[in-house]
């Protein structure tokens, strides 16, 4: 057994415990994350707010125009929707491939694992606040009136981070023993974004869709963001108890996962 392994199994115990004193670590990786994506790019962080206006435009012409979608305001429905919903994706995706992409690390020094997937959630984080500010702008400047429910709005937020953490988790431990998730998930993730209520509302399905969707733990995230913002009240009870249960089944779920799995990453890479 490495030096490597030897000192990844005696601290497998002490996993969570180890986290505490690598904050600095974490955020320094984070802001790695952060430049890595922007290095060569013309306008930078504008890709922050480009991105989703470009898929806002697109979608807004399809289900404005073709399928005539009665939503209101049919744009900030969908954003209010979408960016949560990137952000999810975007940092399971990418953490999928973090154990991996970092194997020359991983293999020459012992830290904590679990902070490479960590720094991927928070630096998509920053781009889910970033556009979530303009979202909130505009909201503001068409009469929404969403401070009252701001409380709502930040509770949901947590809840989707953390939920968000537990899955990248897992997507990461999972993809180091079995490579073929990371070219799976390419397929899952578009199934799982047109199963989700994004460019939908639920009231528009049957009823024994809308009944199936509820099994969707997006349906509860993406309306823990959307009913602050959009719909102009507090989430449902129903709603929040699922947000509640998700999150606690994806962060105990990947954290247990990874931690299982992590004491094998330098030898499986």
């Amino acid at each position: 057994m490495t030096n490597i392994e030897t000192a990844e199994t005696a601290s497998s115990d002490s996993f969570l415990g180890r986290l505490l004193p690598t904050w600095e670590l974490l955020h320094n990786l984070t802001v790695r994350e952060l430049k890595i994506r922007y290095k060569r790019s013309a306008i930078g962080f504008l890709w922050t707010l480009l991105n989703p206006l470009l898929m806002m435009a697109v979608f807004t012409v399809v289900f404005t125009t073709a399928f005539k979608a009665p939503i209101k305001d049919f744009p900030l429905f969908f954003l209010c929707g979408y960016l949560p919903w990137a952000f999810f994706q975007a940092s399971a995706q990418v953490s999928t491939g973090v154990i991996v992409g970092n194997a020359s690390l991983i293999k020459k020094v012992w830290f904590p694992r679990i902070v490479l997937p960590l720094s991927v959630v928070l630096s998509q984080l920053v781009h889910l606040l970033l556009a979530l500010l303009v979202l909130m702008v505009a909201l503001g400047l068409d009469g929404y009136n969403f401070l009252p429910y701001a409380p709502a709005l930040l509770a949901g937020l947590v809840l989707l981070t953390l939920f968000t953490a537990g899955m990248s988790m897992a997507f990461a431990a999972a993809n180091t023993m079995y490579r073929d998730i990371q070219e799976f998930s390419n397929v899952l993730f578009l199934l799982w974004f047109y199963m989700t209520p994004v460019v939908y509302a639920l009231t528009l399905l049957p009823k024994k869709y809308q009944l199936a969707l509820h099994a969707n733990p997006m349906y509860y995230f993406i309306s823990m963001i959307r009913s602050p913002l959009y719909e102009l009240r507090y989430p449902s009870l129903g709603v929040v108890i699922g947000s509640l249960l998700w999150t606690a089944v994806a962060l105990i779920g990947g954290t247990w996962l990874f931690q299982r799995l992590s004491v094998r990453f330098a030898k499986e890479i």
